[in-house]
């Protein structure tokens, strides 16, 4: 780290303290499933950069995670759903996701879509993410902060997105290919491909772990 990096870093205050909103579902809450928590799986916080926050992920992925064993959360990030606006751009969201992280009960995954990919991007260079998952990123920074611990990191865009600049830095940035999946970065949370889209994220993380 560079001189000018550290003094940057020192003397940069700590952003406001918000009181976040969460949503969270552990595998023995699935009263209609009969599932355990799995010791082995790591635990999953997703964050989003659409106004609803934690919300976006109850319906469908909080279910659908905690339903193969996984302690499953999400955070509403200052200004989003329930967590009051306050002072600060892309690292005092990236500050709120640590802080949540270090919430959730052993090393979690970390699965930010679109602007929340930057933030969960930020993030893994403070807090050592069991892996990094970016879900059609927008606003990361081009050359990001190199995870803590080097996690397994997951690109996953739309088909339409494939060439888009922000896809392309984010595969540059972290050597890797992206996932497509059909449908537009809206069609994560519902519609005939969601489901199909969470099982293959849900399937790499098995495969890494």
């Amino acid at each position: 780290m560079s001189l000018a990096a550290w003094v940057r870093r020192a003397r940069t205050p700590a952003p406001a303290p918000v009181a976040r909103e969460y949503a969270y579902l552990e595998p023995a809450d699935l009263f209609d499933m009969e599932i355990k928590d799995d010791p082995e799986a790591s635990p999953v916080l997703c964050c989003t950069g659409d106004a609803a926050g934690a919300a976006a992920f109850q319906a469908l992925w909080l279910k659908r995670i905690a339903g193969t064993g996984r302690y499953a959360a999400s955070v509403s990030v200052r200004g989003q759903g329930g967590t009051p606006a306050a002072d600060g751009g892309l690292e005092a969201r990236a500050h709120d996701l640590v802080q949540a992280a270090v919430t959730v009960p052993r090393q979690t995954v970390l699965i930010g879509h679109k602007e929340g990919a930057a933030w969960a991007a930020i993030a893994a260079g403070r807090y050592p993410a069991s892996a990094l998952v970016l879900v059609s990123p927008q606003q990361v920074p081009k050359q990001p902060p190199t995870p803590v611990g080097g996690p397994p990191v997951l690109l996953v865009v739309a088909e339409s997105e494939t060439q888009s600049k922000d896809a392309q830095a984010v595969a540059d940035a972290y050597g890797i290919a992206p996932l497509t999946f059909a449908g537009s970065p809206d069609d994560v949370f519902k519609g005939a491909g969601a489901e199909g889209l969470l099982d293959a994220i849900l399937s790499w993380l098995a495969r890494k772990e």
